[in-house]
């Protein structure tokens, strides 16, 4: 069953409680043994899915969630290990436009740590084959940074949008880092992405994913970190963009014709996100 609700999607609940603190009528009800909260912001449904960290809590816990009710879109919030390579600090905020599972391949027979392709695909989707690369909606990623980067410029936030890589092993070497840089330029590493994009793919559900810098990719120095900041920071770009949602099937901010007005008027925002119709802005 489709529902016209927003999944959003965090491994701990430190990366949406600013979100949830912004919900109305919140309320938690049990999916696939995990707590969902649910409420809304202004007229549109939104649950929030405590996954747990990794891909393997990410992938039971949305199954268990969209296999119930099929969202309209699942946002992805969390932080992220950033790529000094871009120029990015603490705090900063990335837009996903692909995610890669660096550790989807076969070994290479040389000494060199590039993993070869895979010789058949992990999903197959509208005729398109993916293997350990899985591609996001760029229009809407587009969007997304746009909004986030007028609305934090002023602040000193930095807002990029780029490929992300997802490993089950956190880097914490300075030659991994840079290893990983060349092979994929990526501007975010976390534990969970490539499961909530493989999951959008296969349910053909529009997926945003969202993290915040708490630390760079490479030699572990926690002194650097920031992962406060990170959290905070990840739940107030899930809640910054519910407003300019819609929804066929669900209003917010309507006028009594039940259409929502745009959210440029109503915001004096330059950006609309739209699932129906983004391409036409």
């Amino acid at each position: 069953m489709e529902t016209p609700y927003v999944l959003v999607t965090a491994a701990v609940k430190a990366e949406v409680q600013s979100l949830c603190d912004c919900l109305d009528f919140l309320f938690v009800k049990p999916v696939g043994k995990r707590s969902l909260w649910c409420g809304r912001s202004g007229e549109i449904p939104v649950c929030v899915l405590i996954a747990g960290p990794g891909i393997m809590n990410m992938t039971q816990s949305m199954t268990a969630c969209i296999e119930a009710a099929k969202p309209s879109l699942i946002i992805q919030v969390g932080c992220g290990g950033g790529f000094r390579q871009h120029g990015m600090q603490i705090g900063d905020v990335a837009v996903a436009t692909s995610e890669v599972d660096v550790h989807l391949g076969i070994e290479s027979e040389t000494v060199s740590p590039t993993l070869q392709q895979l010789p058949f695909p992990i999903l197959t989707c509208n005729g398109m084959e993916f293997r350990e690369r899985y591609s996001l909606d760029t229009n809407l990623a587009a969007s997304v940074c746009s909004f986030l980067t007028s609305a934090w410029r002023p602040r000193g936030i930095q807002v990029f949008k780029g490929p992300f890589i997802t490993g089950a092993t956190i880097t914490a070497t300075d030659a991994r880092s840079a290893f990983l840089f060349r092979a994929f330029s990526p501007f975010i590493e976390s534990m969970e992405g490539a499961a909530a994009a493989f999951l959008s793919l296969y349910y053909q559900i529009p997926l945003i994913e969202i993290r915040c810098v708490s630390n760079f990719v490479g030699k572990r120095n926690r002194t650097e970190w920031n992962l406060p900041l990170a959290c905070t920071r990840s739940g107030e770009a899930a809640a910054a963009i519910l407003p300019l949602i819609r929804i066929d099937g669900c209003v917010n901010a309507c006028g009594s014709s039940g259409r929502p007005r745009r959210a440029a008027d109503l915001r004096k925002q330059p950006v609309v996100i739209g699932l129906t119709d983004i391409r036409d802005q």
